[in-house]
């Protein structure tokens, strides 16, 4: 894979079920108009039998969106709609159609529309948006950015990358009576215009994830108010009713996504900070189950061994349907309701009493192969459909059948690209740690060898590698390089001990464990070259690779991207300084000096690039600027590259050019420096 190769990523989100269609998003970079294109595809799916996914026809997939950038699908029986930016550089507003009518716009909100719902009675849909205080953000076309209004500040955080300041344009949500008679499909003829919207709250936190219940009650996840300079990170469920917002109180737990079971009993997936409101390092995200009626919140997956992706639980059979993360792959999974604490034994989810008693009833609770990353699902009739990133493709659509059978339904990555990406597939490897083996892979480019090797360390440290597809890995391995890379203690899907387990030392235990994965490696693939050997990671990544830089001089160069370097002047610039920091290094002076890059950084005599974007609020440009001025005072060979207008996930979600000219100069400095 080569850099501009980026355009043949197409990656596959958001399944619907419609009748007896499945419909799916595709979203592909465009270099050219340096911007991304979504559209739904949709093909012929029987919802009846057990095998009805192998019977299906292949290969008939339609496109059904024409938008430049279509988002959010929701299927009612008659109504849906859809997020839709008709050019690179609009914000999305909210399509709506009805039985007999072309999706409508019904919305002009001036930063866009991030989400909506519609009430089950089919009168209303609410949708979210971010509301600009009067004379900010364009609302006046007299008053540039520039010109605006100091802004005054009182609370602890006030900064998100991605966004920048958000106090003064919160989300907050609004409401559409769709049976308004100007929504008729005759009355809006001719028309360009907009119903009217109708503000729900005024949240002094932004509100989120808007959920009706069966009787219509709605619901939002929100923030607490904010105590005066301090932080808590709990976020609640609240009721919205004609007095304004009405709290459900979920005690010391955060909640991501929620689900109506009936009319009193709310499913959630989060956290639980166990020792105080900022208490989140490997906080396990986990099924909870809220009952109004009690005001009892309770967990039901084990809070040690268990962890969930943050996407909504799909709700049936007396089960919730969910995304399991699972070391190095997220899996598909069915978890009963209201059966005792489901915990997780050797690769099978079990049931087992509230006691933690052993021997309890097993479930067949583990529905996808470890080989397929889940990244969403929905159920269609008796059929699980899941999206799915692979080894081979960032993104294809499957279809688990009641037998536990499975059926790739889609080929995007061979029949949607001119010419189909040539990959590499990663072979696994494993060192011991004490905590158990330490798993990796080494992933090697075609030909005999010898080649070069880039040690390749991940960010978080709360997150995970996996074998899906990788733009990263592709592209070196393509330039010829062999790439190793590992989920070493403190990375997420191997339990909450794992996760923890570089609290206060953020650097030794990961340290030994990539180093331990590297040799590994070398001992198992003679075709590595030892002798030309880099490294390089981004964000806890980059903090990692600067703390090896400076205590190991194996490394021929390294490449440190948007790291965490200054724990001490993070605290006061990063969106998460006044939490993180603290939870990770700790307080005290000495033992945060010893968790510093900028300690010893004198020891780092090995050519080093410093990559950092410009509107970076996780960890602030400040700190590669520190980073870098400190290696050159100290003699070291670096350089600084700083990307405009970019925020922390450049390497994601940043403009297509951008990520190519990433690849390219990361290239020019594997070259120079590794003599390929």
């Amino acid at each position: 894979m080569k850099p501009a190769d980026i355009t043949s990523l197409i990656s596959c989100a958001e399944p619907v079920s419609a009748g007896e269609r499945i419909l799916c998003q595709l979203t592909r970079p465009d270099v050219e108009a340096n911007s991304y294109r979504a559209q739904y595809l949709a093909r012929q799916l029987p919802v009846t039998g057990t095998d009805s996914a192998a019977a299906a026809p292949a290969g008939e997939w339609t496109r059904v969106s024409h938008g430049w950038n279509d988002s959010a699908l929701t299927i009612t029986d008659d109504t849906w709609g859809f997020l839709r930016a008709t050019g690179p550089k609009e914000t999305p507003q909210l399509f709506v159609g009805t039985a007999g009518a072309e999706a409508r716009r019904l919305t002009d909100a001036p930063l866009g529309v991030s989400g909506f719902t519609f009430d089950p009675s089919g009168k209303r849909v609410v949708y979210l948006a971010r509301t600009p205080e009067e004379g900010r953000y364009g609302t006046d076309e007299d008053i540039s950015a520039e010109a605006e209004a100091p802004r005054h500040i009182t609370a602890a955080t006030y900064l998100s990358d991605g966004l920048g300041y958000g106090g003064d344009r919160l989300t907050q949500l609004y409401s559409v009576d769709l049976t308004d008679p100007g929504l008729t499909a005759e009355s809006l003829l001719g028309s360009d215009a907009l119903p009217k919207s109708e503000q729900l709250t005024d949240h002094a936190e932004d509100v989120r994830d808007p959920q009706f219940s069966p009787a219509g009650q709605l619901s939002v996840i929100a923030g607490l108010e904010q105590p005066a300079g301090d932080v808590d990170l709990r976020s609640h469920l609240w009721l919205i009713t004609g007095d304004g917002m009405e709290r459900i109180d979920l005690g010391m737990h955060s909640a991501h996504v929620h689900a109506w079971l009936d009319d009193d009993r709310i499913a959630f997936i989060g956290i639980e900070h166990r020792q105080s409101v900022i208490d989140f390092v490997a906080a396990l995200p986990g099924l909870f189950i809220h009952d109004r009626s009690t005001g009892q919140t309770t967990r039901v997956t084990c809070d040690e061994t268990i962890e969930l992706e943050g996407i909504r639980p799909v709700i049936a059979d007396g089960c919730a349907y969910v995304v399991l993360t699972v070391d190095g792959s997220q899996r598909a999974a069915r978890i009963p309701l209201d059966a005792g604490t489901v915990r997780l034994a050797d690769g099978e989810l079990t049931l087992a009493e509230a006691t933690g008693a052993s021997g309890a009833e097993s479930a067949p609770a583990l529905l996808s192969p470890p080989e397929l990353v889940v990244t969403g699902l929905c159920r269609h009739g008796e059929q699980l459909i899941v999206t799915a990133a692979t080894v081979t493709s960032p993104g294809e659509i499957f279809a688990i059948d009641t037998a536990g059978g499975l059926t790739q339904l889609s080929d995007f990555a061979t029949e949607l690209v001119d010419q189909p990406l040539e990959v590499t597939t990663p072979q696994p490897v494993s060192a011991p740690t004490p905590l158990g083996d330490v798993h990796g892979w080494v992933a090697l480019p075609d030909g005999e060898g010898p080649f070069p090797v880039v040690l390749n360390i991940h960010g978080g440290p709360f997150s995970q590698y996996t074998e899906a597809l990788f733009d990263e890995t592709q592209v070196l391995t393509g330039a010829g390089y062999a790439v190793v890379y590992a989920n070493p203690r403190g990375s997420n899907g191997r339990g909450r001990a794992w996760g923890q387990a570089v609290q206060g030392d953020m650097a030794a235990p990961a340290h030994a464990d990539v180093l331990a994965i590297l040799d590994a490696g070398l001992a198992a693939h003679p075709q590595l070259d030892g002798s030309r050997i880099g490294v390089q990671g981004g964000s806890y990544g980059g903090y990692l690779t600067a703390m090896i830089l400076n205590a190991e001089d194996r490394f021929a160069a390294g490449i440190v991207e948007r790291g965490y370097l200054d724990p001490t002047t993070f605290i006061g610039t990063s969106d998460i300084g006044r939490f993180f920091s603290e939870e990770y290094s700790g307080r005290d002076p000495e033992q945060v000096a010893a968790q510093s890059p900028m300690t010893d950084i004198e020891r780092n005599t090995t050519p080093t690039l410093v990559i950092h974007s410009e509107r970076d609020f996780r960890c602030p440009l400040e700190q590669a600027q520190r980073y870098y001025a400190a290696l050159q005072r100290a003699g070291t060979h670096t350089e600084l590259l700083i990307f405009p207008g970019e925020s922390h996930g450049l390497s994601r979600t940043g403009q297509p050019r951008h990520r190519v000219q990433r690849f390219e100069h990361m290239l020019n400095w594997w070259s120079t420096h590794l003599r390929t």
